[in-house]
């Protein structure tokens, strides 16, 4: 937890418990990156999620490393590269940079595979305008203190401070994230928080369940007057929101809550969840099918349990809506149409060959959630089994 003293009577955090929290590797990691920005005479800081779970006392197997720069984050970026080895993915109109440790830097950092992040972020402190609602920001160089009040959500507003090392562990709070810690809730920053950024609604539920905090009051009020904006943000965006959600371990809570909102019919007006999506997400999760595959698709398992209530025409819309690959709008639209074959498979008089003939148009991923997906059914599921066991094997060397 943060000290109440520090550099100028700023509240402090101690930087033992970086290295207790997210272990010896990553401290030394961020150790590493610090004394880069010493060298540039860069002030740095890490910020964002991470610094919520550090204070909140959670220790990190996986995490994401946010750091934010006063100057050129993209320049800095390489230079840790040209010095330590990996690559770095320039975003130029943001100012961000993401830098991969590959095994050289592993080596050269002398840092355990597996025992740090993949990959580091990097941006530049910046403040944020937007043309029109959902737009895209456009972006500005700034200071840290204007960064945090760019940021969503009160409880990802701050910051640790790292570079100048007189001012290391410098605890940056000016939006009351640390309050709302100790209280349990999601408050977003001000009244056009989702009028800018509609998919911060998603964010809020996402954020709520995870943590198990309530959102502020006024917070969902902004939410709910800026459900219609859903409608204007563009499919990709969405897409990756929800597939964010998916990788949550509660993500069946969350889509719930985001349909029980008006949320969901917002995006699309056919899209709509099972009221069973929690026990359909924990079957894709932790099932697999009783027959050898080589390719178990855990997150397109989960796109899928989300459409179990969408036919097969109204599925591909709404694909189409969230701007989802080809290949994975096709195990979608191709689940809901075998969805729609499953109580066929209940007639018990069925010989192989007509089971052969319901299912042999099928690839292995609708076949693996629908076998997943028709607990209710074990007559089907055994069919199902059957025939990606056995019976399309002796098609196959039959023809």
């Amino acid at each position: 937890m943060p000290n109440p003293g520090g550099a100028n009577d700023a509240p402090s955090f101690p930087l033992s418990e970086i290295k207790r929290l997210l272990g010896e590797q990553t401290a030394s990691l961020i150790d590493h990156i610090a004394q880069g920005a010493q060298e540039r005479d860069l002030p740095l800081y890490l910020a964002g999620g991470v610094v919520r779970d550090l204070i909140m006392g959670q220790r990190k197997v996986s995490i994401d490393l946010d750091f934010v720069v006063e100057g050129d984050a993209i320049s800095f970026a390489m230079s840790l590269a040209i010095k330590s080895g990996g690559s770095v993915q320039e975003y130029e109109p943001f100012g961000t940079a993401t830098w991969t440790l590959d095994s050289s830097a592993g080596e050269k950092l002398k840092l355990a595979a597996g025992e740090t992040p993949a990959h580091v972020d990097f941006a530049c402190a910046r403040s944020e305008t937007y043309s029109h609602p959902a737009a895209l920001p456009t972006v500005s160089p700034s200071d840290m203190q204007r960064d945090l009040l760019r940021r969503d959500f009160s409880v990802n507003a701050l910051a640790i401070q790292l570079s100048p090392r007189e001012r290391s562990g410098i605890l940056l709070d000016r939006c009351g994230g640390g309050d709302d810690l100790k209280l349990g809730l999601i408050r977003a920053l001000h009244p056009n928080s989702f009028v800018d950024d509609p998919t911060r609604i998603l964010r809020a539920a996402r954020y709520a369940t995870r943590l198990e905090f309530a959102i502020e009051a006024t917070t969902e009020q902004w939410m709910r007057a800026a459900l219609p904006l859903l409608g204007r943000v563009s499919g990709q965006r969405l897409q990756n929101e929800i597939d964010l959600i998916l990788r949550e371990g509660r993500a069946g809570e969350v889509m719930l809550r985001l349909q029980k909102m008006g949320a969901l019919a917002k995006i699309h007006p056919a899209f709509r969840v099972s009221s069973q999506l929690p026990e359909l997400l924990e079957r894709c999760n932790e099932l697999g099918p009783p027959w050898q595959s080589n390719d178990i698709n855990r997150q397109a398992l989960r796109w899928i349990a989300l459409f179990t209530e969408i036919d097969a025409d109204e599925a591909r819309s709404v694909c189409e809506r969230l701007a989802l690959t080809n290949k994975l709008t096709h195990s979608i639209v191709a689940s809901a149409r075998l969805a729609g074959r499953i109580s066929r498979l209940e007639d018990r008089s069925l010989r192989p060959s007509q089971v052969t003939k319901i299912l042999d148009d099928f690839a292995d991923t609708p076949l693996q959630a629908a076998w997943l997906l028709s607990v209710e059914r074990p007559y089907a599921q055994d069919l199902i089994a059957a025939y990606a066991t056995e019976w399309r094997q002796r098609l196959a060397t039959t023809t």
